[in-house]
C-alpha cells in the first residue's frame, strides 16, 4: 500500500489515534433519540483536532467544518449516523462486549463497530488530516453525524444538507471497500383488510379478513413480478408483519375472542424500491398487484369493503427534544459511473489503495435517501452522492458485531484519497 499521503502533506494523526477514537465512541450506548452524549464527546474530539466550529444542529446531529486551501472548490459532505440497534451484553462473548471496544484477533468489537462508528471514526479523521495539505487543494469538508437514523433514514440528514449545501456527498455505510454507486429505496406499506365480526361458527357465510389477507399474499406470489435495474438489482416486495390491532376483533391482540371473525387485520410489506419509484406509484402497484382478489371477493360477498393501502407511520423524539413524525418511505437513489464524484473518488481511491477498486450498490437503504429529498426541493442545486465505507453489510445489527483492522485502515487511507482527488483543482 502506498505511503498514507505521500507528497500531499498530510497524514500526521496516526492510525492508532483513529482506533482509539472510535473504541471511546463504541463505549457509549447510542439508541436513537439518546445520541447526545456522544455528540458532546465528538465535539471535543473534533476540537482537539483542529476543526475550528464544531457543533450541533436543531436534530442533534453532530457537524464539523474544515476549510481546505483557499476554500474555492466543491463542498463536500462525508455522512455516518451515530445512532445504533440494542444490543444484550448476555447474548455477547466475554471478550466481545458490545460497548467495550475490544480488538481480538485483528477486529474491532462493539455495537456500531460496522454500522457504523468505525466509519464515522474514519472519516472524522481523514477530513483532519487535510489541515497540511499542500499544493492544488481547495474547497470545504463537512463531516456530519447524524441521528436516528435506524428509524428514519435520511431525514435528519436532510437538515444538514440545507445548511451545508454539499456539491459532493459521501454516505460511510459499509461497502466492503467499494464504491457504491446507488441504493434501493425503502417503503412500508399496510394493507388493511376489513371483515365481519360474527361467531366463526358462522363459517365462511361472512367476510373473514385474515382469509382475505392471505388472497392478497398469494396475490403478489403469483402475479407480481418484480423489476430489475442493472445497478441496485429488483425491487423486492416481502410481507414481515400480520396483527389483529387492538379493537379489531377476533384472537387475543384484538381483544375479541378465539371463536369470533375479526374485523381488522393489518398486513405490513417491505418494499425495497427503485429509481422513480414515488410514494404514488408504490401505492399504485400495491393496489394493481391485488385488484384481481378484489374483484373476486366483490362478486362473493355484497357487504365487502376495499381494503385500506397506506404508509406506515413512525414517531420519535430527537435528543433535542425536536419531535419527528414520518412515513416509511424513502427513496432510492443512482449515480452515473461517468459522474465527476465516481470517476475522481475511484482515481482518488485506487491511487492511494494501490490496487483497482469495485464498483457496487448498497442493497439496503442509507441516509443518502435524503439527497434525492434534497434536489426535489433545491433542483437548482447540483449534487452527487456515492457510498464508500469499511466492512459489510453483512455484519449489521448482528450479535459480535465486528470489523476487521485492516479494513479500516485501508479506507482510512482510501477516505484520504478520494478527498485530495476531489479538492484538486489543479
Amino acid at each position: 500500500m502506498p505511503q498514507q499521503g505521500a507528497g500531499t502533506g498530510i497524514g500526521e494523526i496516526p492510525f492508532a489515534q483513529v482506533v482509539a477514537c472510535i473504541q471511546k465512541c463504541l463505549t457509549f450506548p447510542t439508541l436513537s433519540g439518546k445520541e447526545d452524549a456522544l455528540v458532546a464527546h465528538l465535539i471535543k474530539v473534533a476540537h482537539s483536532l483542529g476543526f475550528p466550529n464544531a457543533r450541533s444542529d436543531r436534530m442533534g446531529n453532530f457537524i464539523a467544518e474544515r476549510v481546505i486551501g483557499s476554500g474555492q472548490g466543491p463542498t463536500i459532505v462525508l455522512c455516518g449516523h451515530l445512532d445504533t440497534v440494542s444490543a444484550r451484553a448476555s447474548e455477547w462473548g466475554v471478550d466481545t462486549q458490545p460497548f467495550g471496544g475490544s480488538i481480538v484477533n485483528g477486529r474491532l468489537y462493539g455495537r456500531g463497530a460496522a454500522d457504523m462508528k468505525g466509519s464515522f471514526g474514519v472519516m472524522l479523521h481523514a477530513a483532519a488530516s487535510l489541515a497540511g495539505a499542500r499544493g492544488h487543494h481547495h474547497g470545504k469538508v463537512c463531516v456530519v453525524g447524524t441521528v436516528v437514523e435506524e428509524l428514519f433514514e435520511g431525514v435528519c440528514f436532510l437538515d444538514a444538507l440545507k445548511a451545508i449545501k454539499p456539491d459532493f456527498a459521501i454516505v460511510g455505510e459499509a461497502t466492503q471497500g467499494r464504491i457504491n454507486m446507488g441504493q434501493r429505496g425503502r417503503a412500508e406499506i399496510v394493507i388493511t383488510s376489513f371483515g365481519q365480526p360474527q361467531h366463526a361458527s358462522t363459517g365462511r357465510k361472512v367476510i373473514n379478513a385474515i382469509e382475505q389477507v392471505a388472497y392478497i399474499i398469494d396475490a403478489f406470489h403469483v402475479w407480481y413480478r418484480s423489476q430489475a435495474d442493472e445497478v441496485l438489482g429488483k425491487r423486492n416486495i416481502v410481507p414481515t408483519d400480520i396483527k389483529i390491532p387492538m379493537g379489531g376483533g377476533g384472537g387475543i391482540d384484538g381483544r375479541g375472542g378465539n371463536s369470533t371473525v375479526p374485523n381488522l387485520v393489518e398486513l405490513t410489506y417491505d418494499i425495497r424500491t427503485l429509481v422513480g419509484d414515488t410514494e404514488e406509484s408504490i401505492i399504485l402497484l400495491v393496489r394493481e398487484n391485488i385488484e384481481r382478489v378484489l374483484q373476486n371477493a366483490k362478486k362473493r360477498y355484497p357487504q365487502f369493503r376495499t381494503p385500506a393501502i397506506q404508509y406506515s407511520s413512525e414517531r420519535a423524539v430527537t435528543w433535542t427534544g425536536e419531535p419527528i413524525v414520518e412515513k416509511k418511505f424513502a427513496p432510492a437513489w443512482k449515480t452515473s459511473r461517468k459522474s465527476v464524484l465516481v470517476s475522481r473518488a475511484i482515481a482518488g481511491l485506487e491511487k492511494a489503495i494501490g490496487r483497482k477498486v469495485k464498483i457496487g450498490s448498497y442493497s439496503f437503504c442509507t441516509d443518502g435517501s435524503a439527497v434525492v429529498r434534497y434536489r426535489e426541493l433545491f433542483p437548482e442545486r447540483k449534487i452527487e452522492v456515492i457510498g464508500y465505507g469499511p466492512g459489510s453489510e453483512e455484519n449489521a445489527h448482528t450479535i459480535n458485531e465486528s470489523i476487521a483492522m485492516e479494513e479500516l485502515r485501508e479506507s482510512y487511507a482510501g477516505m484520504q484519497g478520494m478527498l485530495l482527488e476531489l479538492l484538486n483543482q489543479a
